[in-house]
Protein backbone atom coordinates (compact mmCIF):
# COMPACT_ATOMS: atom_id res chain seq x y z
CA UNK A 1 0.00 0.00 0.00
CA UNK A 2 2.83 2.44 0.84
CA UNK A 3 4.51 1.74 -2.49
CA UNK A 4 1.25 2.34 -4.36
CA UNK A 5 0.71 5.64 -2.55
CA UNK A 6 4.27 6.77 -3.29
CA UNK A 7 3.83 5.90 -6.96
CA UNK A 8 0.58 7.85 -7.17
CA UNK A 9 2.11 10.91 -5.47
CA UNK A 10 5.17 10.85 -7.74
CA UNK A 11 2.96 10.62 -10.82
CA UNK A 12 0.72 13.46 -9.61
CA UNK A 13 3.70 15.75 -8.96
CA UNK A 14 5.16 15.04 -12.40
CA UNK A 15 1.83 15.74 -14.11
CA UNK A 16 1.44 19.01 -12.22
CA UNK A 17 4.93 20.21 -13.11
CA UNK A 18 4.35 19.29 -16.74
CA UNK A 19 1.02 21.09 -16.70
CA UNK A 20 2.38 24.39 -15.43
CA UNK A 21 5.20 24.25 -17.93
CA UNK A 22 2.65 24.17 -20.75
CA UNK A 23 0.49 27.00 -19.42
CA UNK A 24 1.08 30.36 -21.11
CA UNK A 25 0.24 32.35 -17.95
CA UNK A 26 1.67 31.13 -14.69
CA UNK A 27 0.87 32.20 -11.17
CA UNK A 28 3.48 33.43 -8.68
CA UNK A 29 3.66 30.06 -6.94
CA UNK A 30 4.11 28.25 -10.23
CA UNK A 31 6.83 30.66 -11.38
CA UNK A 32 8.62 30.26 -8.06
CA UNK A 33 8.41 26.47 -8.30
CA UNK A 34 9.88 26.44 -11.80
CA UNK A 35 12.68 28.82 -10.80
CA UNK A 36 13.49 26.66 -7.77
CA UNK A 37 13.63 23.50 -9.85
CA UNK A 38 15.84 25.28 -12.39
CA UNK A 39 18.23 26.44 -9.64
CA UNK A 40 18.41 23.05 -7.94
CA UNK A 41 18.63 20.97 -11.12
CA UNK A 42 19.59 23.06 -14.18
CA UNK A 43 19.75 19.94 -16.35
CA UNK A 44 16.11 19.21 -15.46
CA UNK A 45 15.03 22.58 -16.84
CA UNK A 46 17.01 22.09 -20.06
CA UNK A 47 15.57 18.64 -20.66
CA UNK A 48 12.05 19.83 -19.92
CA UNK A 49 12.40 22.85 -22.18
CA UNK A 50 13.57 20.70 -25.08
CA UNK A 51 10.80 18.21 -24.40
CA UNK A 52 8.05 20.80 -24.42
CA UNK A 53 9.46 22.47 -27.51
CA UNK A 54 8.91 19.14 -29.24
CA UNK A 55 5.39 18.94 -27.83
CA UNK A 56 4.42 22.17 -29.58
CA UNK A 57 5.76 21.17 -33.00
CA UNK A 58 4.86 17.45 -33.08
CA UNK A 59 1.48 15.77 -32.84
CA UNK A 60 0.97 14.41 -29.32
CA UNK A 61 -0.57 10.96 -28.91
CA UNK A 62 -1.89 9.49 -25.68
CA UNK A 63 -2.29 5.73 -25.15
CA UNK A 64 -4.72 4.26 -22.60
CA UNK A 65 -4.78 0.58 -21.66
CA UNK A 66 -6.28 -1.56 -18.86
CA UNK A 67 -2.80 -2.14 -17.38
CA UNK A 68 -2.60 1.57 -16.51
CA UNK A 69 -4.69 0.78 -13.43
CA UNK A 70 -2.29 -1.89 -12.13
CA UNK A 71 0.10 -0.62 -9.44
CA UNK A 72 1.89 -3.94 -9.00
CA UNK A 73 4.70 -3.62 -11.55
CA UNK A 74 5.39 -7.36 -11.69
CA UNK A 75 1.74 -8.18 -12.39
CA UNK A 76 1.65 -5.40 -14.97
CA UNK A 77 4.46 -7.10 -16.91
CA UNK A 78 2.27 -10.20 -17.20
CA UNK A 79 -0.60 -8.40 -18.95
CA UNK A 80 -0.77 -8.69 -22.71
CA UNK A 81 -2.08 -5.15 -23.09
CA UNK A 82 1.07 -3.84 -21.36
CA UNK A 83 3.11 -5.11 -24.29
CA UNK A 84 0.54 -4.10 -26.90
CA UNK A 85 0.83 -0.56 -25.53
CA UNK A 86 4.62 -0.82 -25.54
CA UNK A 87 4.68 -1.87 -29.20
CA UNK A 88 2.27 0.88 -30.25
CA UNK A 89 4.28 3.54 -28.40
CA UNK A 90 7.47 2.29 -30.02
CA UNK A 91 5.93 2.35 -33.50
CA UNK A 92 4.41 5.80 -32.98
CA UNK A 93 7.79 7.18 -31.92
CA UNK A 94 9.42 5.61 -34.97
CA UNK A 95 6.76 7.27 -37.15
CA UNK A 96 7.62 10.69 -35.70
CA UNK A 97 4.80 11.15 -33.20
CA UNK A 98 5.30 12.21 -29.59
CA UNK A 99 3.62 9.92 -27.06
CA UNK A 100 2.57 11.70 -23.87
CA UNK A 101 -0.08 11.63 -21.16
CA UNK A 102 -0.16 15.42 -21.10
CA UNK A 103 -2.81 17.18 -23.18
CA UNK A 104 -2.63 14.80 -26.17
CA UNK A 105 -4.02 15.82 -29.56
CA UNK A 106 -5.13 12.24 -30.21
CA UNK A 107 -5.83 9.47 -27.70
CA UNK A 108 -5.86 5.76 -28.59
CA UNK A 109 -7.79 3.63 -26.10
CA UNK A 110 -6.85 -0.06 -26.09
CA UNK A 111 -10.22 -1.06 -24.76
CA UNK A 112 -10.63 -3.59 -22.03
CA UNK A 113 -12.37 -1.40 -19.46
CA UNK A 114 -13.93 2.10 -19.66
CA UNK A 115 -11.50 4.95 -19.03
CA UNK A 116 -11.43 8.68 -18.47
CA UNK A 117 -10.74 10.44 -21.79
CA UNK A 118 -9.07 13.81 -22.42
CA UNK A 119 -11.95 16.17 -23.33
CA UNK A 120 -10.26 17.98 -26.23
CA UNK A 121 -8.48 15.07 -27.91
CA UNK A 122 -9.51 13.19 -31.03
CA UNK A 123 -10.57 9.83 -29.57
CA UNK A 124 -9.85 6.42 -31.09
CA UNK A 125 -10.95 3.13 -29.56
CA UNK A 126 -9.52 -0.27 -30.43
CA UNK A 127 -11.90 -2.89 -29.01
CA UNK A 128 -9.57 -5.84 -28.56
CA UNK A 129 -10.88 -7.40 -25.35
CA UNK A 130 -14.06 -7.69 -23.30
CA UNK A 131 -16.43 -7.17 -26.25
CA UNK A 132 -19.32 -8.21 -24.00
CA UNK A 133 -19.06 -4.86 -22.16
CA UNK A 134 -19.38 -2.67 -25.28
CA UNK A 135 -22.60 -0.71 -25.80
CA UNK A 136 -23.82 2.40 -27.61
CA UNK A 137 -23.17 4.70 -24.64
CA UNK A 138 -19.51 3.67 -24.69
CA UNK A 139 -19.12 4.02 -28.46
CA UNK A 140 -20.67 7.48 -28.49
CA UNK A 141 -17.55 8.80 -26.73
CA UNK A 142 -15.23 8.08 -29.66
CA UNK A 143 -14.49 9.65 -33.04
CA UNK A 144 -13.14 6.47 -34.61
CA UNK A 145 -13.79 2.81 -33.82
CA UNK A 146 -11.62 -0.23 -34.56
CA UNK A 147 -12.46 -3.85 -33.67
CA UNK A 148 -10.29 -6.94 -33.34
CA UNK A 149 -12.68 -8.96 -35.52
CA UNK A 150 -14.75 -8.42 -38.66
CA UNK A 151 -17.62 -10.22 -36.96
CA UNK A 152 -17.75 -7.72 -34.11
CA UNK A 153 -17.16 -4.76 -36.43
CA UNK A 154 -20.35 -5.74 -38.24
CA UNK A 155 -22.18 -5.87 -34.91
CA UNK A 156 -20.97 -2.34 -34.12
CA UNK A 157 -22.20 -1.16 -37.53
CA UNK A 158 -25.60 -2.65 -36.79
CA UNK A 159 -25.60 -0.51 -33.62
CA UNK A 160 -25.33 2.55 -35.86
CA UNK A 161 -21.57 3.26 -35.72
CA UNK A 162 -18.89 3.17 -38.37
CA UNK A 163 -16.31 0.53 -37.45
CA UNK A 164 -13.12 -0.75 -39.07
CA UNK A 165 -11.36 -4.07 -38.55
CA UNK A 166 -7.98 -3.99 -36.82
CA UNK A 167 -6.46 -7.44 -36.30
CA UNK A 168 -3.52 -8.08 -34.03
CA UNK A 169 0.13 -7.52 -34.86
CA UNK A 170 3.59 -8.71 -33.92
CA UNK A 171 7.20 -7.57 -33.75
CA UNK A 172 8.62 -11.06 -33.28
CA UNK A 173 11.09 -12.62 -35.69
CA UNK A 174 12.22 -16.25 -36.07
CA UNK A 175 14.71 -17.24 -33.41
CA UNK A 176 17.36 -19.80 -34.33
CA UNK A 177 17.47 -22.20 -31.41
CA UNK A 178 17.51 -25.89 -30.58
CA UNK A 179 14.25 -27.63 -29.71
CA UNK A 180 13.93 -27.97 -25.92
CA UNK A 181 10.24 -28.71 -25.35
CA UNK A 182 7.45 -30.69 -26.94
CA UNK A 183 4.50 -28.54 -25.84
CA UNK A 184 4.41 -25.23 -23.95
CA UNK A 185 1.80 -22.80 -22.68
CA UNK A 186 2.31 -19.31 -21.24
CA UNK A 187 -0.58 -17.82 -19.27
CA UNK A 188 -1.97 -17.32 -15.76
CA UNK A 189 -5.00 -19.13 -14.41
CA UNK A 190 -8.41 -17.48 -14.83
CA UNK A 191 -10.65 -16.15 -12.07
CA UNK A 192 -11.66 -19.69 -11.05
CA UNK A 193 -8.03 -20.66 -10.48
CA UNK A 194 -7.90 -22.87 -13.55
CA UNK A 195 -7.07 -22.67 -17.24
CA UNK A 196 -9.17 -24.79 -19.54
CA UNK A 197 -6.50 -25.57 -22.14
CA UNK A 198 -4.10 -26.75 -19.43
CA UNK A 199 -6.84 -28.96 -17.97
CA UNK A 200 -7.59 -30.29 -21.45
CA UNK A 201 -3.95 -31.29 -21.92
CA UNK A 202 -4.02 -33.26 -18.68
CA UNK A 203 -0.75 -35.18 -18.10
CA UNK A 204 0.23 -36.04 -21.67
CA UNK A 205 2.88 -38.45 -22.82
CA UNK A 206 4.70 -35.48 -24.35
CA UNK A 207 6.96 -33.09 -22.44
CA UNK A 208 4.50 -30.33 -21.42
CA UNK A 209 5.64 -27.13 -19.68
CA UNK A 210 3.49 -24.31 -18.30
CA UNK A 211 4.52 -20.79 -17.22
CA UNK A 212 2.08 -18.69 -15.21
CA UNK A 213 0.60 -17.82 -11.82
CA UNK A 214 -2.12 -19.55 -9.84
CA UNK A 215 -1.56 -23.21 -10.75
CA UNK A 216 -2.16 -25.32 -7.64
CA UNK A 217 -3.20 -28.68 -9.11
CA UNK A 218 -0.71 -28.73 -11.98
CA UNK A 219 1.64 -31.71 -11.97
CA UNK A 220 5.06 -30.63 -10.69
CA UNK A 221 6.78 -31.94 -13.83
CA UNK A 222 4.70 -29.55 -15.95
CA UNK A 223 5.19 -26.33 -14.00
CA UNK A 224 8.14 -24.35 -15.41
CA UNK A 225 7.79 -20.98 -13.66
CA UNK A 226 5.56 -18.00 -13.00
CA UNK A 227 6.87 -15.68 -15.68
CA UNK A 228 8.57 -15.48 -19.06
CA UNK A 229 9.98 -12.10 -20.03
CA UNK A 230 8.41 -10.59 -23.14
CA UNK A 231 11.81 -10.36 -24.83
CA UNK A 232 12.35 -14.11 -24.30
CA UNK A 233 9.05 -15.30 -25.78
CA UNK A 234 10.35 -15.64 -29.34
CA UNK A 235 13.11 -17.95 -28.15
CA UNK A 236 10.64 -20.03 -26.13
CA UNK A 237 8.19 -20.35 -29.03
CA UNK A 238 11.03 -21.18 -31.41
CA UNK A 239 12.45 -23.87 -29.11
CA UNK A 240 9.11 -25.70 -28.76
CA UNK A 241 7.52 -28.15 -31.15
CA UNK A 242 4.06 -26.86 -30.22
CA UNK A 243 2.80 -23.77 -28.37
CA UNK A 244 -0.79 -23.72 -27.12
CA UNK A 245 -3.18 -20.77 -27.20
CA UNK A 246 -6.67 -20.21 -25.83
CA UNK A 247 -9.32 -17.47 -25.56
CA UNK A 248 -11.94 -16.36 -23.08
CA UNK A 249 -15.48 -17.50 -24.04
CA UNK A 250 -16.60 -13.94 -24.89
CA UNK A 251 -13.58 -13.54 -27.19
CA UNK A 252 -14.48 -16.72 -29.05
CA UNK A 253 -18.10 -15.63 -29.42
CA UNK A 254 -17.01 -12.30 -30.94
CA UNK A 255 -14.29 -13.84 -33.15
CA UNK A 256 -11.45 -11.99 -31.38
CA UNK A 257 -8.15 -13.72 -32.21
CA UNK A 258 -5.42 -13.56 -29.55
CA UNK A 259 -2.33 -11.50 -30.40
CA UNK A 260 -0.34 -14.40 -28.92
CA UNK A 261 -0.98 -16.41 -32.10
CA UNK A 262 0.70 -13.72 -34.23
CA UNK A 263 3.73 -13.80 -31.89
CA UNK A 264 4.00 -17.60 -31.89
CA UNK A 265 3.89 -17.89 -35.67
CA UNK A 266 6.17 -14.91 -36.33
CA UNK A 267 8.73 -16.46 -33.96
CA UNK A 268 8.89 -19.54 -36.15
CA UNK A 269 6.72 -21.56 -33.78
CA UNK A 270 3.76 -23.86 -34.33
CA UNK A 271 0.44 -23.04 -32.67
CA UNK A 272 -2.58 -25.10 -31.66
CA UNK A 273 -5.59 -23.16 -30.36
CA UNK A 274 -9.08 -23.66 -29.04
CA UNK A 275 -11.68 -23.18 -31.78
CA UNK A 276 -12.36 -19.56 -32.73
CA UNK A 277 -14.25 -18.44 -35.87
CA UNK A 278 -11.82 -15.57 -36.42
CA UNK A 279 -8.71 -17.74 -36.78
CA UNK A 280 -9.49 -19.12 -40.24
CA UNK A 281 -10.22 -15.64 -41.59
CA UNK A 282 -6.68 -14.51 -40.77
CA UNK A 283 -4.56 -17.67 -40.86
CA UNK A 284 -6.53 -20.12 -42.95
CA UNK A 285 -5.80 -23.69 -41.82
CA UNK A 286 -2.27 -23.14 -40.49
CA UNK A 287 -3.48 -23.09 -36.84
CA UNK A 288 -5.16 -26.39 -35.90
CA UNK A 289 -8.16 -25.88 -33.60
CA UNK A 290 -9.69 -28.27 -31.09
CA UNK A 291 -13.12 -28.66 -29.49
CA UNK A 292 -12.53 -31.23 -26.73
CA UNK A 293 -9.80 -32.55 -24.48
CA UNK A 294 -9.60 -35.77 -26.49
CA UNK A 295 -9.29 -33.86 -29.76
CA UNK A 296 -6.55 -31.63 -28.36
CA UNK A 297 -4.46 -34.60 -27.26
CA UNK A 298 -4.96 -36.28 -30.65
CA UNK A 299 -3.87 -33.14 -32.54
CA UNK A 300 -0.81 -32.72 -30.30
CA UNK A 301 0.24 -36.35 -30.80
CA UNK A 302 -0.26 -36.14 -34.57
CA UNK A 303 1.93 -33.06 -35.07
CA UNK A 304 4.67 -34.34 -32.79
CA UNK A 305 4.77 -37.57 -34.82
CA UNK A 306 4.50 -35.80 -38.21
CA UNK A 307 7.16 -33.07 -38.31
CA UNK A 308 6.77 -32.53 -42.07
CA UNK A 309 3.10 -31.57 -41.64
CA UNK A 310 4.01 -29.30 -38.73
CA UNK A 311 6.85 -27.66 -40.66
CA UNK A 312 4.66 -26.85 -43.67
CA UNK A 313 2.11 -25.03 -41.51
CA UNK A 314 4.84 -23.30 -39.51
CA UNK A 315 6.37 -21.78 -42.63
CA UNK A 316 3.02 -20.64 -44.02
CA UNK A 317 1.98 -19.22 -40.64
CA UNK A 318 5.25 -17.30 -40.26
CA UNK A 319 4.74 -15.59 -43.63
CA UNK A 320 1.19 -14.56 -42.72
CA UNK A 321 2.09 -13.28 -39.24
CA UNK A 322 5.13 -11.36 -40.50
CA UNK A 323 2.81 -9.25 -42.65
CA UNK A 324 0.92 -8.00 -39.57
CA UNK A 325 3.33 -5.51 -38.00
CA UNK A 326 2.77 -2.88 -35.33
CA UNK A 327 4.12 -0.26 -37.74
CA UNK A 328 1.31 -1.03 -40.21
CA UNK A 329 -1.21 -1.00 -37.39
CA UNK A 330 -0.11 2.48 -36.29
CA UNK A 331 -0.36 3.80 -39.85
CA UNK A 332 -3.94 2.54 -39.97
CA UNK A 333 -4.74 4.19 -36.64
CA UNK A 334 -3.45 7.56 -37.75
CA UNK A 335 -4.46 7.59 -41.42
CA UNK A 336 -6.97 10.27 -42.39
CA UNK A 337 -6.67 12.28 -39.18
CA UNK A 338 -6.59 15.91 -40.30
CA UNK A 339 -4.53 18.52 -38.41
CA UNK A 340 -7.62 20.28 -37.05
CA UNK A 341 -8.77 17.03 -35.43
CA UNK A 342 -6.00 17.21 -32.82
Amino acid sequence: MERESATMIKKAVKQYLDHILLKRRRGLFEKALLLAMGAIKPQWERRRSAYFHEMFIRRRIGIISPSDNEFDEFRCLQYGDTWAKYEIIKSLNEAGYLVTELEPDVVIHLYGVPAELPPNAYKIIWIYSHPDTVDADLLNRYDRIFCLSSQFAEKVRQMGFDAKVMWGATSKRPCRTEIEYDVVFVGNTRENGRRRIVDDMGKPNADFKVWGRGYKDLHKDCFAGQYVDYSDLAELYGSSLITLNDHRPEMIEAGFVAIRIFDILASGGFCISDANPGINEIFGDVVPQYHSSEELQEIVSYYIDHPEARQARMEQGRKIAANHTWQKLVVKFMSGIKPEMG
